[in-house]
């Protein structure tokens, strides 16, 4: 992606976050300005999702209990779809130095 493709995507000025890939002002970024380029440079989440369920990503890769209702099964899985799709956009061209 490009800068300009990035910032619009953030909703920011383009050369603002020029300066701020340089390293100018770093420190005035705020913790919502972060958060706002790091969703911009991610494949787009369902229509449902919203930064609360972030966190659950990061369960799935160390387990969770299975649920018990048909409810938590469905949840679960269009997390694990989501994680997949990340993995997906990450791992490309992805090497693995072993």
């Amino acid at each position: 992606m490009t800068v300009a493709q990035v910032a619009e995507r953030a909703g920011v000025d383009a050369d603002w976050l020029e300066r701020i890939e340089a390293g100018e002002g770093t420190w005035e970024v705020l913790y919502s300005q972060w958060v706002a380029l790091v969703q911009a440079t991610q494949p787009p989440r369902p229509d449902w999702w919203d930064g609360s369920y972030e966190h659950d990503l990061s369960l799935l890769l160390d387990g969770h209990r299975e649920p018990t209702t048909e409810s938590g099964r469905r949840y679960w899985a269009l997390v694990a779809a989501v994680a997949a799709e990340i993995e997906e956009h990450y791992g490309r061209g992805r090497t693995d130095a072993h």
